[in-house]
């Protein structure tokens, strides 16, 4: 060898030393042939120690195999190759190193480079543990997510992989993905669920993920989870919803006792008087017939049973005897038909989705049925020739809708907004006091929790309409 070219070995070698990066040469078989002084402080071995070891046997027991394959692959397509791995140390460590590995030229050894990254791991294991993160596809499927990320959803990694990142029941959800799409950063809050199925909620910085050509190829999802916050925001809602429906309920039992105090009075007043008349004819009348008698008491007990008739009545409307149940919009307005004294052949049903959902058939049933009766008494006192009773049935968001519309004429504007008062009547007064529509109201509204509304409609017609929440359980 030429004195020059052992120059520039000395100085080749000198280099090598000198890297930052453990540098050495190993055969086939992983054994170290060769090492720079980088090397042994990255596995915590003397240099001598480090020559008497083949390299797999440091490797921890997880990346063997695929240190080995990329040996393997090396040996065959010559490519420099690279891989992220981790080492046991001397000391009882664990190193993580950036191994990079080329072929030599005579295909008998191998040049191995290997760099720390253990403070990165690190940093990166801390982040992945405590930093609620997913990258989504184009579509905002979940492509990778964080250890939070599937803590909190309750899911593995694996199983999020296609997911969509983004729930139906997250707010303005169409809006939210348009303007993520045209390049612009989101930030708010988003709901999704959990395996187990519960909601949770996060505070969420969305930002698109570009190629070098300006496309977006992804995005990356940063969270804050806030589902403590939303649950004591929900059960406030909750305890105020309930301080609601309690002082509701209070203000009908104070306007129920009201109305039967007033339904009473009349009942009362005849009871009285004709027990006044009996007191008076066995007082001063010798000559008291059986049948008079008889006639008195007769007008007596009907009017207690009539007394009696309105307590059911109110009691029906403030307390319902009934817990919800799965039904569906057949089967209640099958009922309702059948509690109604509308003539059937004037009624048109066009229910085409039989849809099922939660609720208080009898009630619902009931109210319809009251409506059917009221559209029935309104349609005898016209003289219009298409006495007919149209019932829509369809979905309305989250509501199930009732449309219920008769041929009786339009109601006179004035009149429109006083039809649900109690004791407002248009018929005449031996055929009605004016509660039904009242009772109605307070069906649906009290303990349905809907929504009834009535309105005039082109042709001269008019519309009831009823909406209630539909659930699917409870």
């Amino acid at each position: 060898m030429s004195k020059n070219m052992q120059n520039q070995n000395v100085i080749l070698k000198e280099m090598i030393n000198s890297s930052w990066s453990g540098i050495g040469i190993i055969n086939i078989n992983t054994k170290f042939l060769y090492i720079n002084k980088a090397f042994s402080p990255l596995l915590g071995y003397s240099s001598a120690e480090l020559l008497d070891f083949n390299f797999i046997d440091l490797v921890a027991q997880d990346n063997k195999q695929q240190f080995l394959d990329l040996i393997k692959e090396n040996s065959q397509n010559r490519y420099v190759n690279n891989l992220q791995l981790s080492c046991n140390r001397k000391d009882g460590g664990i190193v993580f190193l950036d191994i990079t590995i080329s072929l030599m030229q005579d295909n008998k050894h191998i040049v191995i480079d290997a760099s720390d990254i253990t403070q990165t791991v690190s940093e990166y294991e801390i982040y992945d543990k405590y930093l609620i993160q997913t990258q989504l596809d184009k579509d905002g499927n979940i492509n990778k997510a964080s250890e939070a990320y599937c803590r909190l959803s309750g899911y593995l990694s694996e199983e999020l992989v296609g997911m969509s990142f983004i729930h139906e029941q997250t707010k303005d959800k169409e809006q939210l993905w348009k303007n993520i799409t045209s390049s612009k950063e989101y930030s708010g809050v988003i709901v999704n669920k959990t395996k187990k199925g519960t909601f949770f909620w996060v505070e969420s910085v969305i930002k698109p993920q570009y190629n070098k050509y300006g496309d977006i190829i992804g995005y990356t999802a940063v969270m804050f989870d806030i589902t403590n916050e939303m649950s004591l925001e929900e059960k406030k809602k909750d305890l105020l919803k309930a301080i609601v429906d309690r002082d509701e309920k209070l203000n009908i039992m104070k306007s129920t006792m009201r109305l039967v105090a007033h339904e009473w009075r009349q009942p009362l007043n005849v009871i009285s008087l004709e027990v006044q008349n009996l007191i008076l004819k066995y007082q001063f009348d010798e000559n008291v017939v059986t049948q008079e008698t008889i006639d008195h008491l007769t007008t007596v007990t009907n009017k207690i049973e009539e007394l009696s008739k309105i307590i059911d009545n109110f009691q029906h409307t403030t307390e319902l005897r009934e817990s919800k149940a799965k039904t569906n919009i057949s089967s209640i307005l099958e009922k309702a038909l059948m509690n109604s004294n509308a003539l059937k052949e004037n009624i048109i049903i066009n229910n085409k989705h039989d849809l099922t959902f939660f609720t208080y058939k009898n009630a619902l049933s009931k109210s319809i049925s009251q409506i059917l009766d009221n559209a029935q008494d309104a349609i005898n006192n016209t003289n219009v020739e298409n006495k007919s009773i149209l019932i829509n049935t369809y979905q309305e968001k989250n509501n199930i809708v009732f449309d219920i519309i008769n041929s009786a004429g339009n109601i006179p504007e004035d009149i429109l907004d006083n039809i649900f008062i109690p004791y407002f009547s248009t018929k005449d007064k031996n055929n009605g006091v004016g509660l039904s529509l009242y009772n109605c109201k307070m069906m649906i509204e009290l303990h349905l929790k809907g929504i009834i509304n009535v309105m005039n409609l082109d042709n001269n017609q008019i519309k009831f309409q009823i909406k209630v929440p539909r659930k699917d359980s409870e």
